[in-house]
């Protein structure tokens, strides 16, 4: 069982503003533990979202028999403490990929290093030959071009059999 008089070993929750603002002076120096540790704030914070959501669709279902103010603040309470045991516990294991992502992030050059060196082997580098030739702008006073002419329509009649006779006959018996 946790010490309450020991702060050391007392669960931190992140809805303690004495513990964050511990948790942010250690950050500020770089310590050890300090990302860990707010990883598992991060986890516990995400956790209890996901509870809270859960009861949410629940209580569609829960009749109004058994619902009132002081279960609901009992059921966030412990959905708070258990979001707070299952990242100590790393029961999902989101702290550890935060911790992998930042530290990684961390060890890796920052983009004005980056950009130095690109800058520096462009230097280095002799011009190439462009793939493409540059596009000269458009410009914005029309230019005077002759109209097209149109072409003519022209009709030109069918033409006609000498077998189809003109009028319509009739054949009547």
């Amino acid at each position: 069982m946790a010490d309450i008089t020991n702060p050391s070993t007392a669960a931190k929750s992140y809805a303690d503003f004495g513990a964050l603002g511990e948790l942010r002076g250690k950050a500020q120096r770089n310590e050890k533990g300090a990302l860990r540790e707010s990883a598992e704030q991060f986890e516990a914070l995400f956790i209890q979202m996901m509870l809270k959501s859960m009861r949410e669709a629940n209580n569609v279902l829960k009749s109004d028999m058994f619902q009132s103010n002081a279960l609901e603040t009992f059921q966030g309470m412990y959905d708070k403490e258990l979001s707070l045991s299952m990242a100590k516990r790393n029961a999902l294991g989101f702290a550890d990929v935060v911790v992998k992502q930042l530290s990684q992030q961390e060890s890796a050059t920052s983009t004005a290093e980056l950009l130095a060196l690109r800058q520096k082997t462009a230097a280095l580098q002799a011009p190439g030959m462009p793939l493409h030739k540059p596009v000269l702008p458009m410009s914005l006073t029309p230019v005077e071009q002759p109209a097209m002419p149109l072409p003519r329509p022209t009709l030109k009649p069918l033409p006609m059999h000498k077998t189809m006779p003109l009028a319509p006959t009739r054949n009547e018996p």
